[in-house]
């Protein structure tokens, strides 16, 4: 099997990554964090608060208490999103956004919060430019993708920050195709939350992710529940990162995340850019291929395409068939790109490519394209 389905979640994970997890479990080490003063409940505080350190020092956060750990980033964008803005606010994104930010967004606007959209320039980037002119008196931030899920296209994350300085606007990151893939120092961007899941790039266990806060946000309670502390307050305790954490987290699988990072930190990995390119390149030799993807542009290690008018769900399906590839065809949880493009009906082909991708891989699947192309030709 070749999988190149990695934007949705990565399978391959370094070996202590999985150590980390089943000792956590087998050991018997980890109570409830923050529920006892017992050895085992302490414990469990200390892996979480290592936790947070590590992911702190790899996106550029000294302080822990500013990364809250979630189930994962879907969680996180609600948890923010919701937390922020209310009736009367105005928010910016763009037409590039996953649903995970969408749909939150589209929750708030049945109840007055307004939205205005960034439209996406005929090379797939951001049409960053335009910001100024959506900006109002009541605009309070800019939640944009760090990089689309679809094309792969890198925000320029520096320039969006510029604008927000300039209007006092936050910033708020989607950085689920970044984190791992591309390097993140949090301390660039003031006024910012950079939001991330572990199970993408980051290569850790599904069911972890987060977000790190850099500076000051009025945050309103939008979930409650056991903190471990202050219990006769009738509100979750106001403070981070206990305001987004009722409840028992998910210690083992943090235990997992703390690994893959450091795992991430101590070893240099490939120039996966360079695999990238010969997808790209061997793929374009394909009669009627049409991109959504530039490597041109900075990217994360997606493409994206079609072939004629063939469905995109057919190759899918073809090339998992003949050939066991994994590649995701459809929408992608990304609406209104696909509008932007005119692919509601056909769908859009997407490989995703990890650190664990070989050239050989990569050689075997632009043959199978090829021939999935001939034979529909």
């Amino acid at each position: 099997m070749i999988y190149l389905d990695n934007a949705a979640t990565t399978i391959d994970k370094d070996e202590s990554v999985a150590r980390a997890v089943y000792n956590a479990i087998n050991s018997k080490s980890f109570g409830n964090p923050s529920r006892g003063a017992y050895k085992v409940s302490l414990d469990a505080l200390n892996l979480l608060m290592q936790t947070r350190k590590e992911v702190g020092a790899y996106f550029g956060m000294d302080n822990p208490l500013n990364v809250v750990l979630c189930p994962n980033i879907t969680f996180a964008l609600n948890f923010v999103i919701k937390s922020l803005f209310t009736r009367g606010d105005h928010v910016i994104t763009s037409l590039a956004e996953h649903n995970s930010v969408l749909r939150p967004l589209y929750n708030l606007a049945k109840n007055g919060t307004e939205l205005s959209f960034i439209d996406i320039k005929d090379d797939f980037s951001l049409d960053l430019e335009k910001i100024e002119s959506l900006v109002k008196k009541n605009t309070k931030a800019l939640v944009i993708t760090g990089a689309s899920n679809v094309s792969g296209v890198l925000t320029d994350l520096d320039k969006a920050s510029e604008i927000c300085k300039k209007y006092k606007l936050k910033l708020i990151i989607d950085g689920a195709q970044v984190a791992g893939y591309v390097p993140f120092d949090i301390k660039k961007y003031p006024e910012s939350i950079f939001l991330f899941t572990g199970h993408k790039g980051l290569h850790a266990p599904q069911g972890t992710g987060g977000f790190i806060v850099n500076g000051n946000f009025d945050f309103k309670q939008v979930f409650a529940g056991g903190s471990g502390f202050d219990s006769f307050s009738k509100t979750q305790p106001h403070v981070l990162p206990d305001l987004f954490e009722p409840g028992t987290a998910n210690v083992h699988s943090f235990a997992g995340l703390k690994s893959a990072i450091e795992f991430l930190t101590e070893n240099s990995q490939k120039d996966i850019n360079e695999l990238t390119k010969i997808l790209y390149n061997g793929l374009k030799e394909i009669d009627g291929i049409k991109f959504y993807s530039n490597i041109n542009l900075k990217h994360v290690p997606i493409i994206s395409f079609n072939i004629k008018d063939i469905p995109a769900n057919y190759i899918a399906m073809k090339i998992w068939d003949d050939y066991e590839i994994c590649v995701r065809a459809g929408s992608h949880c990304a609406p209104l790109f696909h509008e932007k493009m005119g692919t509601k009906k056909q769908g859009i082909v997407r490989m995703s490519l990890s650190f664990y991708n070989t050239k050989e891989e990569i050689e075997k699947t632009i043959e199978a394209v090829k021939n999935i192309a001939k034979e529909k030709s």
